[in-house]
């Protein structure tokens, strides 16, 4: 089984991403949490405890992460530290910025899942 860890549910994947996790097995969401960019060192370390209880609860085969950046970093750092596999979706980004009339510009980016990548630490 495959946790989905992001804010991305399985259901709006595309169909390339969908087929790569299908070598294990069933996908289940749970949602990435909304981090507050004012929390402390100290809660963030809690909220990482909590949630990394929660996941290995789980007995993912894998746990696909993405998020807030400094959440996200201590929660894997845990999680490699416990033994659980955790990837990352890799994609291209595809960009097309348009200048309006009143010079302002619209960025439109789409994402194309290309593979999964597992989280592993420099020099280990």
């Amino acid at each position: 089984m495959m946790l989905n860890f992001t804010n991305h549910p399985y259901g709006i994947w595309s169909d390339a991403q969908k087929e790569a996790a299908a070598c294990y097995g069933e996908v289940v969401d749970m949602p990435f949490p909304q981090v507050d960019p004012t929390v402390t060192t100290a809660e963030l370390r809690k909220m990482v405890d909590e949630y990394a209880t929660r996941i290995e609860a789980t007995n993912a085969d894998v746990v696909m992460a993405a998020g807030e950046f400094t959440f996200l970093f201590m929660l894997v750092d845990r999680l490699l530290d416990d033994g659980v596999n955790v990837v990352c979706s890799c994609s291209t980004r595809e960009t097309v910025e348009t200048q309006q009339d009143d010079g302002t510009n619209i960025k439109n980016s789409r994402f194309v899942f290309k593979s999964f990548r597992p989280y592993e630490r420099y020099g280990k």
